[in-house]
C-alpha cells in the first residue's frame, strides 16, 4: 500500500545529491555518474547556478560545480528581505525554459523550490495581505486558494 511519504525524485535531485557527496565535481563527471547526456546536465547546472543552488568555477576550461552556500561566503550587506529573491511559478518556468532545462524535470524542480521556500512565501503572502488591509479572517482562506494554485 503506497504511503503519503513517497517522494518524487528528479534528475535535479540526483544531481544535487551527487554534488553534496562530492563537494565539487566537473559537469562532465556529473553527467557520466548520472548516466545522462552532458547537454541535459549542463542545462540543469545553468539553471541551478542562476538560482544560486550551485556555484561554478573553472579550472582551465573545465567547469566544476559546488553547492553555492559552501563555495561563497555570505556578504555582510546581504538584502534584509528574503522576499526580494522569491519568484513566481511563471517566472520559475520561464527561467527554466530559457536555460533549456528538460521540460519533464521543471515541475519537480518547482516543487523542490516550493518545499525549500514555503515558509518565506507564506510570510511574504501574510505581509502583503495585511498591507492591503485584508481582514484577518479572510487571509487564511486566501492562503489556501493560493496554495492550491501553487
Amino acid at each position: 500500500m503506497p504511503t503519503n511519504d513517497t517522494v518524487l525524485r528528479t534528475i535535479a535531485d540526483e544531481l544535487l545529491e551527487l554534488v553534496k557527496k562530492s563537494r565539487k565535481i566537473s559537469v562532465e563527471d556529473a553527467a557520466k555518474k548520472l548516466k545522462m547526456p552532458l547537454a541535459t546536465i549542463q542545462s540543469l547546472v545553468d539553471f541551478l547556478v542562476e538560482e544560486r543552488v550551485f556555484g561554478i568555477e573553472y579550472k582551465f576550461t573545465t567547469p566544476y560545480i559546488y553547492l553555492y552556500r559552501d563555495g561563497i561566503k555570505e556578504a555582510k550587506g546581504k538584502e534584509s528581505s528574503f522576499a526580494k529573491g522569491l519568484i513566481t511559478k511563471e517566472q520559475f518556468y520561464e527561467k527554466a525554459k530559457e536555460k533549456n532545462a528538460p521540460y519533464e524535470h521543471i515541475e519537480g524542480m518547482w516543487r523542490k523550490y516550493l518545499q525549500q521556500n514555503l515558509a518565506h512565501i507564506r510570510e511574504e503572502f501574510l505581509r502583503k495581505a495585511r498591507d492591503k488591509k485584508v481582514p484577518e479572517d479572510k487571509i487564511e482562506e486566501l492562503w489556501k486558494k493560493y496554495l492550491a494554485y501553487l
